[in-house]
């Protein structure tokens, strides 16, 4: 297996308990976004998983402005966004799209787990909302979901499959290719003599293309 790592992001334990399951079958090493680990430090693995607990707009969002200031990092790698949430899972198509619109990967690959509520571990801030969700509704906030971790293990196995179809191309190899161009707003990279006329991401002229 290549070099891999597993980032995830969590508010309430499940989606680290996800991340550990799939570090078992990749044999990696699985780290926290807010662990002191520089986003520099990608650029020293070939694959990378993100966890991340996906409870709507607002999760995503936290973890879009992860990719952005890390998706230098992510070019010609082979990348698998997994979410895990409750009632987000036709959402988290049309989120997916947007975090792979970010990134100049290798190849991309999604995965959704149904995952848990457990009222006893939100946050403070997270009960006053709920609690005025309920005041408002009139519904009453309860334990929810079941968070089945044989759905990590077989997530696991399906992305081992997927970096093993997929080696990365060495970095020295891609030197040798010839010049690289990087675009300076999103991060993608054009191999060739010149930069290419435009950014095909994000519309760029080629002229602010800078030579790696």
């Amino acid at each position: 297996m290549e070099r891999t790592i597993i980032t995830y992001d969590t508010h309430h334990g499940s989606a680290k308990k996800v991340a550990e399951r799939i570090a078992r079958h990749l044999q990696c090493e699985f780290l926290d976004i807010d662990t002191p680990f520089e986003v520099e430090s990608l650029k020293n693995f070939d694959n990378i998983v993100i966890v991340f607990g996906f409870r709507g707009p607002y999760t995503a969002q936290l973890t879009k402005l992860y990719l952005d200031r890390a998706k230098g990092e992510f070019t010609g790698k082979n990348v698998v966004v997994v979410g895990e949430g409750l009632f987000s899972e036709q959402e988290f198509p049309v989120v997916a799209e947007d975090i792979h619109s970010r990134l100049n990967c290798q190849t991309f690959h999604t995965f959704f787990i149904k995952g848990q509520l457990r009222v006893d571990t939100l946050t403070r801030e997270e009960k006053i909302l709920l609690g005025e969700f309920s005041r408002i509704t009139g519904m009453q906030i309860t334990d929810m979901g079941e968070l089945n971790l044989e759905d990590a293990d077989r997530i696991g196995k399906e992305i081992v499959t997927i970096f093993e179809n997929n080696p990365v191309t060495p970095q020295k190899q891609i030197e040798e290719d010839g010049p690289q161009w990087v675009c300076p707003l999103c991060g993608y990279v054009h191999k060739g003599p010149t930069p290419p006329a435009a950014c095909p991401l994000c519309g760029v002229k080629g002229e602010q293309f800078t030579q790696k």
